[in-house]
């Protein structure tokens, strides 16, 4: 048998090193300090929702990213077409329609303005929300939740590491 040896205080140090790792919350390249959210460009009937949008895309780069919001210029820049907005039918009871569904759809194009890259792009990002009339809520209820679905789906793919 042999006797244990102990590790020198650099060697384990080293050890533990190689175990820790760091999770920075975002894939931004390191450069990119500022985006411009372009307001979010309304391709359906909803007039309001594509302000709605834009609220919590500016709402989520700034609690998800270190990026700094402008309104002219800036390092990144992301642009966001609203093109189908649908309401329908999710569950009945009898006769009677019990819950909705709302369903967004949007074309999201995120750049690096320094260097020319294309960060994200994507022309079918969904957002749902379901809402029940049964339980005294409304279409507004639905429309909230998919914003909120899609603002996840779009910030999920654009600042968020893994």
């Amino acid at each position: 048998m042999r006797p244990l040896r102990l590790l020198s205080l650099p060697a384990a140090a080293a050890l533990l090193a190689a175990g820790c790792y760091s999770f920075s919350g975002t894939t931004l390249p390191a450069h990119l300090r500022t985006v411009r959210i372009d307001p979010v460009e309304n391709k359906t009937l909803e007039s309001a929702l594509a302000d709605q949008i834009t609220q919590g895309l500016e709402e989520g780069f700034r609690s998800r990213s270190n990026l700094r919001k402008v309104n002219e210029g800036g390092d990144a820049e992301l642009r966001c077409v609203l093109t189908d907005y649908s309401h329908r039918p999710q569950t009945t009871s009898g006769a009677t329609v019990t819950s909705y569904r709302v369903d967004l759809l949007v074309s999201v194009l995120f750049i690096d303005r320094v260097k020319g890259d294309t960060l994200y792009k994507d022309d079918h990002v969904p957002g749902y929300g379901t809402y029940a009339v049964d339980k005294g809520e409304t279409e507004e209820t639905g429309k909230r939740l998919a914003v909120e679905s899609l603002v996840k789906v779009v910030l999920d793919n654009s600042v968020s590491g893994w």
